[in-house]
């Protein structure tokens, strides 16, 4: 190593001055100026005459006019080897092109370094007394006209330093026309002129420059932009046109009469019921437990969370015993008044069991309790007990973390989570009087000089007056002094504050938990219509025309009710419904209920499918690593597209699972043939059949035209359509798979409709990598719909498993019976 850049010694190295050479093993060292040597290790110096060619000494500091040097090391047969760091090739990463170069029958390599962005460094070959240099990178192109910086601009969540949007204020300027032209460029808003345009594509760390991509290709843009025009133009009308496979087959069910549906018990709508608070259990003392009403009144103050988010207490309270004990409720009291109490009676809450613990056996061991919930002092004897195992799980990569490293982390979590309620320091309600997108809690007001933010003494000496009111049970002083907070929010929250409806609706959502409700009643109505259905199939002298009636009302009540639900919590969030996992799934079991009102609701056994599959999904929705709650957006997904191109991606999910479903069913009436019932049994597994084609159908088109449309989002963001990102690459994958499926009866060994029943159940592991599989287990540019790792349940394999197994009696009892059902 020279000057600390290693360098090969194979022939020779020369600089301007310095000539090294190796010769027999050794090196030796010419130099055209005076050289000085010092040995670093006795410190003799010595003088190389200039021109002659002496030992060169390794660890010694050689000295020209020029500079200083040190040759640390040499090996004599040592070789330079390059190698790639890897098989995936990032942005940042530097590239290197081999050339093999070949001139008048001599042949030599020639690599080229670059980095995407950069223009690359030539580097020379001469063969045959011919120069040839060549560099790799980018290259320079010369506009027609500049943009001047005026300005950038950095948009935050309040309180946060989290991106809330970036945008470029700049100045185009055209000599040729004279033309000066203002325009701010931010993410999906571009610069449009001339044929090139430019897209906001990253910004300088210090946030005084702006980094901008751009391409030039109007004529290209439109054709590309009609051609998906057509396609879903002609998609549409298939759907329409009598000639149609669709059209063929609702032509065929309506031909069908064995199945005639049932489905009669008249339950309580979930929106009439409600659920009442129990007694308080006695685990906090009665004089200590905050008032009901009071705690309604607090939780309608509105707060700032770690996000920058603002909303009222009622859903920070919830959000938070979620987290620590997975329940709405806890000992007879309401999420907020579990709240209050902790930040008010500290010295109580920390020996009430609400951290939920054990998950591993090792874990059971160490913090042993009883049932499921352990209490904060648990965790410390005096020491933090989980001390060491959570800062070895830390130290550990997140491939690398076992279930025991990962269990320790989430509950370190918790045990966190508490420490900060039982300080206040999630209490952010005072705004500053200044106006500043910071909110403070008590806490900070300790730590921070009070006076320099909040000058209000009421303020200042909010909390303890509360707290001590709280105490005394004084609750008119209590209400008086949230009712005077709340104003004081009023007049100083500036316009980040959310306006009252907003809070209240927010409030009613939570309370209305719609959609563990609802997904409640559609497994209820799934389970009787799929025992009706079989009933039904056994038994074909039973006429269910009006209590098939009622039950289709219900159902779609339970689903305008789940529409009115999505539509809600649209209005709070101020986006639409799908920018993350749970409110993705929640969406799918709604398309999952639209097709299946849509496609099966002269189906029995179609509605029993649809029905499970949605009660299902929102089960799912509801598990404890699918979090709830409303996040802000990241500022690529702050556009229109969103609805578009995530509302047809995520609810051809549900057309595609429904048609999963009836497959299952059909597999199962498959097993239960007989001799005395297999024409009964055929005709039901074709009109099943028909309904889930027709079904696959509408969601290949839906997840074809959202890629595409997606697509067209990622042309109008960065400009570019495709980036084989592994959500993009997936998504082609399913579409391949359910074209496929959908073309099988053209296969002679492929029509029948066993196989294209068992098509459809495993096609729909397609889906689930596309959604599951590269939302929570790859990365790329989709991982802002990710949240943690997914942990993979054991009943998903058992799942698996089954239905392989019933793959293949129902294939032996086809077998058996000798009737092979072809599909038409």
């Amino acid at each position: 190593t020279i000057m600390g850049i290693p360098f090969n010694f194979s022939e020779r190295y020369t600089s301007s001055a310095v000539n090294i050479s190796s010769r027999n093993d050794s090196l030796f060292v010419q130099s055209g100026w005076p050289l000085t040597q010092m040995q670093m290790a006795t410190r003799q110096i010595d003088t190389i005459v200039p021109g002659s060619q002496s030992p060169m000494l390794l660890r010694s500091l050689y000295t020209t006019p020029a500079g200083n040097f040190v040759v640390s090391d040499f090996n004599p047969s040592a070789e330079t080897i390059v190698s790639s760091s890897g098989r995936k090739m990032s942005n940042k990463s530097m590239g290197m092109a081999r050339l093999n170069i070949s001139v008048n029958g001599q042949r030599d390599n020639l690599d080229v370094k670059g980095n995407a962005g950069m223009t690359g460094k030539p580097e020379t070959l001469i063969l045959d007394d011919i120069r040839i240099s060549a560099s790799y990178g980018s290259r320079y192109v010369a506009l027609p006209f500049s943009i001047r910086l005026r300005d950038f601009i950095m948009d935050r969540y309040p309180g946060t330093n989290s991106a809330s949007s970036y945008a470029s204020e700049v100045t185009l300027i055209d000599d040729r026309t004279s033309m000066v032209r203002d325009q701010r460029i931010y993410m999906n808003n571009i610069l449009n002129y001339g044929g090139y345009r430019f897209f906001q594509s990253s910004y300088d760390q210090d946030e005084l420059g702006t980094i901008l991509s751009v391409n030039h290709d109007a004529l290209g843009t439109w054709i590309s932009y009609f051609g998906y025009f057509l396609l879903t133009l002609g998609m549409v009308l298939t759907l329409f046109s009598r000639k149609s496979r669709f059209s063929s087959l609702a032509r065929k069910l309506k031909q069908i009469h064995t199945s005639r549906q049932l489905a009669a018990v008249l339950v309580p709508l979930f929106f009439l019921t409600s659920f009442h608070l129990h007694a308080s259990e006695g685990v906090v003392p009665e004089q200590q437990v905050v008032d009901a009403e009071h705690a309604a009144k607090v939780a309608a103050l509105v707060v700032q969370d770690h996000r920058g988010r603002m909303k009222p207490v009622h859903t920070l309270a919830g959000e938070i015993l979620r987290k620590l004990a997975r329940k709405e409720e806890l000992h007879g009291q309401s999420a907020t008044q579990v709240f209050l109490g902790m930040m008010i009676y500290p010295e109580t809450w920390t020996d009430v069991p609400l951290i939920k613990a054990g998950g591993h056996e090792d874990l059971d061991k160490m913090i042993p309790v009883e049932g499921k919930l352990a209490t904060y002092n648990d965790f410390f004897s005096p020491e933090y007990l989980l001390g060491d195992q959570v800062r070895k799980a830390f130290s550990l990569e997140a491939k690398d973390r076992g279930t025991f490293d990962k269990e320790v982390i989430k509950i370190d979590e918790r045990v966190n989570i508490c420490n900060l309620v039982f300080s206040g320091r999630f209490f952010k309600v005072y705004p500053e009087i200044s106006g500043s997108d910071t909110w403070y809690s008590p806490s900070d007001l300790q730590q921070a000089h009070s006076h320099s933010v909040i000058s209000d003494p009421f303020i200042l000496d909010f909390f303890q007056d509360y707290a001590a009111a709280v105490r005394e049970r004084d609750w008119d002083s209590a209400n008086d002094l949230v009712d005077r907070l709340c104003n004081y929010q009023q007049e100083n929250g500036g316009e980040i504050l959310p306006p009252g409806r907003k809070i209240k609706s927010e409030i009613l959502l939570n309370k209305m938990n719609v959609f563990s409700r609802v997904g409640r009643y559609y497994g209820l109505f799934g389970l009787l219509t799929l025992i009706m259905f079989f009933t039904l199939v056994f038994n074909p002298k039973w006429n269910p025309k009006w209590p098939l009636a009622i039950a289709v009302g219900l159902l779609g009540i339970c689903f305008l009710v789940h529409t009115a639900g999505l539509s809600l919590r649209w209005y709070v969030s101020g986006r639409a419904p799908w920018s993350n996992g749970y409110e993705s799934m929640i969406y799918i079991a709604w398309t999952t209920m639209l097709a299946g009102l849509i496609f099966t609701r002269k189906s029995l056994g179609g509605l029993a499918a649809t029905s499970i599959l949605a009660s299902t999904i929102l089960m799912v929705a509801g598990m404890s690593w699918l979090d709830p709650e409303i996040t802000p957006l990241v500022p690529v997904l702050k556009s229109y597209w969103l609805t578009i191109h995530v509302s047809l991606i995520a609810g051809s999910y549900g057309f595609l699972m429904l048609g999963a479903i009836i497959g299952i069913l059909n597999l199962i009436l498959m097993v239960s043939q007989t001799k005395t019932n297999q024409i009964r049994i055929k005709n039901v597994v074709r009109e099943m059949s028909y309904i889930s084609e027709m079904t696959l159908i509408g969601g290949l088109f839906m997840i074809s035209i959202g890629t595409y449309l997606g697509g067209i989002w990622a042309n109008e963001s960065w400009g570019r359509y495709w980036g084989w990102d592994a959500k993009e690459t997936w998504a082609l994958v399913t579409i391949l798979i359910y074209a496929f499926i959908l073309h099988m009866r053209f296969i002679p060994g492929l029509k029948s409709l066993y196989a294209f029943n068992v098509a459809t159940l495993f096609g729909l592991a397609s889906v689930m990598m596309t959604y599951f599989g590269v939302n929570y287990y790859l990365s790329g540019l989709h991982s802002y719909a990710a949240g943690d790792p997914a942990p993979i349940p054991p009943f998903v394999f058992y799942t698996v498993a089954s239905l392989f197994i019933l793959s293949m009696v129902a294939y032996w009892r086809n077998k058996q019976l000798s009737s092979k059902i072809v599909g038409t």
